[in-house]
């Protein structure tokens, strides 16, 4: 007990704090809901004072159940999305969060110039990239665009109102400004898009482990308390879930807010291919990097169907139908493994018959589909598939998931992947454990492994897949025609206020 890691994990739907002892059991947690998110069609932004003191109350909360000395604090948030501040390190305004969608207009008019930063970056910018974010500020609103000197993300901003310092690692940066196969930033980006400054707001970067500082707030731990910024929550997820971490997993799903498919290579080129939206990081444990699929629609797809039917039945048990479901509900449309920003929803196969509990099947049923296909696209392998977030409480959808990809499903509902993912993270570096105890103290072994459903459900699985993909591909061309359409029906609308 003498070696006690705290970890904050700030997410788009919860502020999450946890204590871990020195063998790695969690000895403390601490949750409360996400209150700064602010949503008005496209604008979803999130109030950054307001994070900030709801990190410092879930810290508070855990620090006040432990007996221990804390060794140090290890913190990661929400990946995308533009976290600015002035020149005293104060909130210009209100963060634009990664699911917002206003730059959608942008990512789907500068053709030529994404084209350019993908050839530099490998990863095409889409709404919820901070450089396209920057150019709708600095088109929309330059005074407020001015006052901004650092461009940071959630977690850089929480790690300066812990320290005081503006530091950041490099691993969520470069696959927006840079190049992740040397590691070098380009100013190639910033000349495509035409941004005045780009660069230059950046925050410096050191490696995971050596980007570290004090901690100056007054959260309960004593000052001067080692602070690690860990890597973004997609890759302290994916370590939790046992992604490069616990022998015998392959392949990772996450489905929270967002969902996220994504495999470790040591060869990034042995994906089958990548779509625009893919992006790839340096494992922070090790060798190698996580090649992943980070989507705008995840779980809450379901609530969204929810709103849409007050009796759709939650959770859902399989309920086999000849009904579609493309689950694109953001207004920022997709980011991958489909990259489009005006990808649309859509039922398709809907008749008088048509119940409430198929609704609810068939949104987890195109869940697992969107899964298959980044999955086949990131490249095969054997092993098993690790699934997270908050659909890995639900064995009917594991089971449907093991179903569609062919691959076994462990699942650990009840882990906290991403604290857990965060604890081996300072483990490594902080307590200085060596690798080979990570997986049995850290992460540990999953609670369940599923296997696919039988024969008859399989062929019925297969058979639904190529349906769902082929009907995605006859819906794409008109995709931008219903986003026209979606305008001209809000500008109608305003009309008649």
């Amino acid at each position: 007990m003498d070696r006690v890691l705290l970890c904050l994990d700030s997410g788009t739907t919860a502020v999450k704090a946890a204590a871990f002892d020195g063998t790695g059991r969690m000895i403390a947690r601490a949750e409360r809901a996400n209150g700064a998110l602010r949503r008005a069609g496209a604008r979803v932004e999130q109030d950054m004072d307001a994070t900030r003191d709801d990190a410092f109350a879930v810290l508070r909360d855990c620090v006040a159940q432990l007996q221990a000395p804390v060794a140090g604090l290890v913190i990661t948030g929400q990946g995308d999305g533009l976290w600015p501040v002035d020149a005293a390190g104060q909130p210009v305004g209100h963060a634009l969060t990664w699911l917002d969608g206003r730059a959608r207009g942008m990512a789907a008019e500068l053709g030529p110039e994404l084209d350019a930063v993908q050839a530099i970056t490998g990863s095409r910018p889409t709404a919820a990239s901070a450089s396209l974010q920057l150019r709708w500020l600095e088109r929309h609103e330059p005074e407020r665009f001015a006052r901004i000197a650092h461009a940071l993300r959630l977690k850089e901003w929480l790690f300066l109102s812990l320290t005081g310092e503006v530091m950041g690692e490099p691993g969520a940066a470069l696959p927006v400004w840079g190049n992740w196969r040397d590691s070098s930033f380009s100013e190639g980006v910033e000349q495509a898009l035409g941004l005045g400054r780009g660069l230059a707001l950046l925050p410096a970067f050191r490696p995971v482990g050596a980007c570290r500082a004090g901690l100056r707030a007054e959260i309960g731990l004593p000052l001067g308390t080692p602070v690690l910024l860990g890597p973004g929550d997609v890759q302290s997820t994916l370590i939790g879930l046992g992604l490069g971490s616990r022998a015998g997993v392959a392949r990772a799903s996450i489905f929270g807010t967002s969902s996220i498919h994504a495999c470790l290579h040591h060869d990034p080129a042995a994906m089958v291919d990548a779509p625009p939206g893919a992006m790839v990081q340096q494992f922070a444990l090790g060798t190698g990097w996580l090649c992943f699929h980070p989507g705008f629609n995840g779980a809450t797809v379901l609530q969204h169907l929810a709103r849409l039917g007050a009796d759709l039945p939650q959770p859902a048990k399989p309920c086999w139908s000849g009904l579609i479901l493309h689950p694109f509900f953001e207004p920022g449309g997709e980011r991958a493994p489909w990259t489009d920003p005006h990808a649309t929803g859509a039922l398709i196969g809907l008749n008088a018959a048509t119940t409430p509990a198929e609704i609810a099947w068939a949104g987890r049923e195109a869940l697992a589909f969107v899964a298959r296909h980044s999955h086949a696209m990131l490249g095969q392998s054997e092993g098993a598939l690790s699934l997270g977030g908050g659909l890995a409480g639900d064995v009917h959808f594991a089971r449907f998931l093991a179903t569609a990809t062919g691959h076994a499903v462990e699942r650990s509902p009840g882990s906290h992947a991403g604290l857990r993912g965060l604890a081996a993270i300072g483990a490594r570096f902080l307590l200085e454990e060596p690798a080979s105890a990570i997986a049995d103290r850290w992460i540990g072994p999953p609670e369940e492994t599923v296997t696919p459903l039988d024969t008859a459900v399989v062929a019925y699985a297969d058979r639904k897949y190529a349906v769902f993909a082929a009907l995605i591909e006859a819906a794409r061309p008109l995709w931008p025609a219903l986003a026209a359409l979606r305008a001209s029906a809000e500008s109608l609308a305003r009309r008649t206020e």
